[in-house]
């Protein structure tokens, strides 16, 4: 599904009168990253956790035998600055045509031991997934094809099209999410570790990315 996305976004750039394309990402705007162990001792899934940046929370699912916990932040991936120090955002020529999301990192793990928990455990663990503003950018499957490129679109794409053709800085909500079986419990300290790369794809002209 993710390559179909990004053959009809290249097509739709690549499309008949669109006017050229710069592309602004690794080195020059933030990845979207997270790295932190969470308490969660006697946790009793419903509660919700208080915990620094994030806003972690957790609810029954399927019935009650599982549990879903949500690590939530919100993450700035423009700066103020970034439209004084980067020239392919300077002026208000170079508008927002697309965003792309390179996911290299999601893992969870005891920090006691820094052993992972076993995505293949299916009878464990029901689900994961990495979302960038409501959008799913990364799932169980994707683990193993790690970097993956994902891009944005809907209201994650709107979100940030119209801060950064605004020249605003622009913040995302990135949420870590893990569904796992109430039994055996999760670990006492779960450390919920991502990095992924976004990459504004700008353009002068008006480009049909198919929304």
């Amino acid at each position: 599904m993710f390559k179909r996305l990004l053959t009809a976004t290249a097509l739709a750039l690549c499309a008949c009168g669109a006017s050229p394309v710069v592309r602004v990402g690794e080195g020059k705007i933030p990845k979207i990253e997270g790295d932190k162990t969470f308490s969660l001792g006697t946790l009793v899934c419903g509660m919700p956790i208080s915990d620094g940046n994030y806003t972690v929370t957790t609810r029954d699912v399927n019935g009650g035998a599982d549990c879903e916990y949500s690590f939530d932040q919100l993450v700035e991936v423009v700066r103020a600055s970034d439209y004084q120090q980067i020239p392919d955002l300077m002026g208000a020529g170079n508008l927002v045509q697309a965003v792309e999301i390179k996911v290299e990192t999601l893992s969870f793990s005891d920090a006691s031991n820094n052993m992972p928990i076993d995505y293949n455990d299916a009878a464990r663990v029901k689900s994961l997934a990495l979302n960038v503003e409501g959008q799913q950018v990364a799932d169980k499957a994707t683990l193993s094809k790690l970097p993956a490129t994902v891009p944005l679109s809907g209201t994650a794409l709107t979100n940030i099209k119209t801060k950064v053709d605004a020249r605003q800085p622009a913040s995302v909500h990135a949420t870590a999410i893990l569904v796992v079986a109430k039994m055996p419990p999760l670990p006492a300290q779960l450390k919920v570790v991502y990095k992924a790369q976004p990459t504004l794809v700008l353009g002068t002209g008006s480009v049909n990315l198919g929304q």
